[in-house]
């Protein structure tokens, strides 16, 4: 019995695999990108676009007589694409967008009509305020139809193919601890093995620190330097500094740095940090404002851009407390990197 029910299994998955006289197939089916201008869609030079997906289309109709729909849709904006194959296309073929995004007229083997031009007109407003496509989904969809019924269903020849492209802006990376910016002197800590946390939406992060010989170099001068101690294709945006890595020596001012690469179509840019400098020293070090001020940037809660403004026009304070007992500053770190790494929301701040 359970071998018969096998064989019908496979019967049935047969008949649904071979219903369509046209197979078609997509690569890659997700790609996430953090840039993206218009141009990229420029239906006038489709040679510059970039290769977002290709489609193996296998026709085992017997004739030509089918068109290809392709949709590409953004929130509520839509563009379409029908294409038209003629005679001479062969039975197997490979089609790209750049065969699809362009202005009405002969393709490979097809004729091409399309409105993608109007889809940009839709999503213009958001394009001026960046220059760039705007965040989301853009949802390729190509399936193969009877000829004059595109996108119903009743005369589908093909399997529906699904292409996502998602578009997620960079966020600038923003180191919070250890370390002041250069021109503020070293941030003191005392921890051999420090905790390096920052901001940002990037991955693949690269992190790099130098050993300095002059507190006053300028960022240009230290990225010149040789790594004291480097670490690539880190996921995370907390580093907590290995045992195996070179020891810090007392009372020697370090700089470090967190880089990640830009992911967009043509070409690869590089988004970098500022440079934050610190030292070991064999005593606790303070609380300062700096590090304050970092720690409250990443707070999403009213009146923090007020309380940095008052830290930063000359007011101090003597101590943080956290659920009712005074921190350190290690502790702070460790609240930061909890912060960081989405491990831990502030509701309420109080200052007296």
């Amino acid at each position: 019995m359970k071998k018969l029910m096998i064989f019908i299994f496979l019967m049935v998955a047969i008949s649904l695999f071979a219903q369509y006289p046209i197979s078609l197939s997509v690569t890659p089916t997700n790609i996430t990108y953090n840039v993206f201008y218009p141009a990229y869609f420029n239906p006038e030079e489709p040679d510059q676009q970039p290769l977002l997906f290709r489609l193996t289309l296998n026709n085992n109709l017997g004739n030509n007589n089918y068109i290809l729909q392709c949709t590409m849709q953004w929130q509520d904006s839509f563009a379409e694409a029908v294409l038209t194959p003629d005679e001479n296309v062969p039975d197997i073929v490979v089609i790209t967008n750049r065969d699809i995004i362009v202005e009405a007229g002969s393709t490979l083997y097809f004729t091409v009509s399309s409105n993608f031009d109007d889809f940009l007109d839709d999503i213009e407003e958001q394009i001026r305020e960046t220059g760039r496509m705007p965040d989301g989904n853009y949802i390729f969809t190509i399936q193969a139809f009877e000829p004059g019924h595109p996108g119903e269903e009743n005369y589908a020849l093909s399997n529906k193919e699904i292409c996502v492209f998602t578009i997620i802006s960079p966020v600038s990376i923003s180191l919070i601890t250890p370390g002041n910016p250069i021109g503020l002197g070293p941030a003191i800590i005392s921890n051999n093995y420090p905790n390096f946390v920052w901001f940002s939406n990037l991955t693949d992060y690269t992190i790099r620190i130098y050993q300095l010989e002059e507190e006053s170099a300028t960022a240009e001068e230290i990225e010149q330097l040789e790594p004291f101690f480097e670490e690539q294709n880190y996921p995370s945006t907390s580093f907590l500094y290995p045992t195996y890595a070179p020891d810090f020596p007392y009372n020697k001012t370090h700089a470090w740095q967190i880089s990640a690469e830009i992911q967009c179509p043509v070409a690869t840019e590089t988004y970098k940090s500022i440079i934050y400098l610190f030292m070991l020293s064999s005593e606790e070090g303070e609380m300062n404002n700096q590090t304050l001020i970092n720690f409250l940037t990443q707070l999403n809660i009213e009146g923090i851009n007020e309380l940095i403004a008052l830290i930063e026009g000359g007011f101090s304070f003597e101590n943080m407390i956290w659920e009712g007992r005074e921190i350190t500053m290690d502790e702070l770190n460790d609240i930061l990197e909890k912060i960081s790494n989405g491990e831990l929301t502030i509701k309420s701040l109080t200052v007296e």
